[in-house]
């Protein structure tokens, strides 16, 4: 399954982590970036964990280049144990919850060190199957997502992520300053203005992605019809 964008003569790919290697690659993959990143601390096994990424209903994103995975990040659906996010704007989520809006948290994004010159064309193809999966697959309505507040310009101004929660300390990685962004997925069911999103997000780019990662599903859920 090969995503069109080209590095030199390596193909970016991106799927859902459905082996363990790919699911053991992604986490590992966190951990760096957020030992580099001053998130958290080491851990004995060189792994991040959480709860929620451990949830079955979590799924995980890997984009490889030949082989390897160089970037993450994962989709963790509302449940009872409610969001990562829920620790700092509950009342905020709750409200949108009265209102029927079934949840998802976009989390655990790391992008391999050496490959952060190519980061923005790691991101389109993650931010695409996220969309896709979220929208099309999982029939979410909103995503939400804590960020650094440096990177929030970018999400609100690319990826059309519109600011619900005020800048607060996140405790679950290590206290940094963190916005709180949601996305309107019902935005995709229209045409799209915006060049950027609507480049990721084109008709045919978003059938070709829906077919992938339901193949994907089929791997990871063999018995399923």
């Amino acid at each position: 399954m090969h995503h069109a964008t080209r590095l030199g003569k390596s193909s970016i790919e991106v799927a859902l982590a459905v082996t363990r290697a790919d699911l053991d690659e992604a986490s590992r993959l966190v951990h760096r970036c957020y030992i580099r990143r001053g998130y958290v601390k080491p851990s004995p096994d060189g792994r991040h964990t959480s709860p929620y990424l451990e949830m079955p209903s979590t799924a995980v994103f890997v984009a490889r280049v030949d082989g390897a995975v160089v970037a993450t990040v994962s989709l963790i659906a509302d449940s009872p144990r409610r969001l990562p996010c829920d620790a700092l704007w509950g009342s905020e989520l709750d409200a949108l919850r009265a209102r029927g809006e079934r949840l998802a948290e976009v989390s655990a994004l790391a992008v391999s060190e050496a490959w952060r010159g190519a980061g923005l064309r790691m991101l389109r193809g993650l931010v695409r199957a996220v969309g896709v999966y979220a929208r099309d697959i999982a029939h979410f309505d909103t995503l939400c997502v804590a960020v650094h507040q440096r990177h929030a310009m970018f999400y609100e101004a690319l990826l059309r992520f519109r600011r619900f929660g005020d800048i607060k300390p996140f405790d679950a990685v290590n206290g940094t300053p963190a916005a709180g962004l949601r996305l309107d997925l019902h935005q995709l069911d229209a045409p799209l203005d915006d060049r950027f999103a609507a480049s990721i997000f084109a008709a045919e780019e978003r059938r070709q992605m829906r077919a992938r990662l339901q193949r994907d599903l089929l791997r990871q859920h063999p018995s399923a019809d």
